[in-house]
């Protein structure tokens, strides 16, 4: 059977150029949380980050050694077929075609739309887009009420999108889009295309395809001024704006459309498991299940699969070995674990990020 093991994530944090991270080291139980510029935390994660300084591999995620082994690019390379199984590795090779981060911005972060599978495939060389789904873990208030920034609510085409980034107007930028408050365990699947920028003081789990593609129309992040280069990641404006979604939409419309359906999958009195349903393309990039109030609940999966520990403590079973789990621990699932279960001493409230059904 070879190697079948739970795979424990350590925290695997990577610099951005604007700062955060405060909820994400209480959530992770650091004695002194603080905001820094490692405000992610990239915990199923075989990309390397696209950084100020070049392509990165602080990004691959690091794990509890196995075999001497302390990233999981090592260990899938040394168990390819146990983590992954042969399908995946038919399709995708021995890389995971997934990215799960925990994020958690101080600042508003600039606006910004990721390219489709169809546009990456045409001019940035990769069989990936950049969908993103948000689970929303913690929030605090800075300077206002966390929220986020999602979709024009105004009509506004290629030209006029351009006359104000040439402006660097980020006053008029942020008056096009809807501003929506947001709570922890709100649930938004950010589509390709789609404008978009995370508030100040939102930490959430983010799930998304695996590159570190982002066409930004505000070139000041924090302190940092970026290139026009970097902004538009070396397309250049005319192309670059191509991806954008200029659908004007009204918050309701925004709702409807990006907050991610919450399916029963199963609600009983030893807990409840939700499908995040957030349409057709998501279902070509990622699924996601939200299990609430584990008590005790028996899962198996057909693929490796993300686990963040939202809430609770208790343990994963798997017929004789129990590994105990609790709030801010994360881990991979590999492709041969099996049928296991999840028991909660304190109710569970765990998070688990699947790669599209093949």
């Amino acid at each position: 059977m070879g190697f079948s093991s739970l795979i424990k994530i350590l925290p695997t944090r990577v610099y951005r150029v604007y700062k955060g991270g405060f909820l994400l080291d209480l959530f992770r139980g650091e004695r002194e949380p603080k905001d820094t510029n490692y405000p992610e935390d990239w915990i199923c994660s075989t990309v390397r980050a696209l950084q100020p300084y070049g392509i990165s591999e602080e990004s691959i995620s690091r794990i509890e050694a196995v075999e001497g082994k302390g990233n999981i690019e090592e260990l899938i390379n040394l168990y390819p077929r146990e983590i992954l199984g042969d399908n995946h590795i038919g399709t995708y090779g021995c890389k995971l075609n997934l990215l799960v981060k925990l994020l958690d911005s101080a600042i508003r972060l600039p606006l910004q739309c990721h390219p489709e599978k169809s546009f990456s495939r045409k001019y940035l060389n990769s069989n990936f887009g950049k969908a993103e789904a948000w689970f929303i873990v913690g929030t605090r208030k800075i300077s206002e009420d966390p929220y986020i920034l999602l979709g024009f609510k105004e009509k506004v085409d290629k030209k006029k999108l351009f006359s104000i980034i040439e402006k660097d107007d980020s006053e008029t930028l942020v008056s096009l889009m809807n501003k929506i408050k947001v709570n922890p365990y709100d649930t938004y699947f950010i589509a390709p295309g789609i404008p978009h920028a995370i508030g100040e003081g939102v930490f959430m789990v983010e799930t998304q395809e695996p590159t570190d593609f982002t066409i930004s129309i505000e070139r000041r992040c924090g302190d940092v001024v970026s290139s026009d280069q970097k902004c538009t990641i070396n397309l250049g404006w005319d192309l670059a704006l191509d991806a954008f979604d200029y659908t004007s939409y009204s918050e309701e419309e925004v709702k409807e459309n990006f907050v991610m359906k919450k399916e029963p999958i199963s609600l009983s009195s030893t807990g409840k498991i939700y499908n995040l349903n957030g349409g057709s393309y998501m279902k070509s990039c990622f699924e996601i299940l939200f299990l609430e109030g584990i008590k005790d609940m028996p899962l198996s999966f057909k693929s490796f699969a993300s686990v963040v520990v939202l809430n609770g403590k208790g343990y994963i079973v798997r017929g004789r070995e129990e590994y105990p789990v609790k709030r801010g621990e994360t881990y991979l699932i590999p492709f041969n674990f099996g049928e296991h279960r999840y028991i909660g001493d304190d109710p569970l409230d765990i998070l688990i990020s699947l790669p599209p059904a093949m």
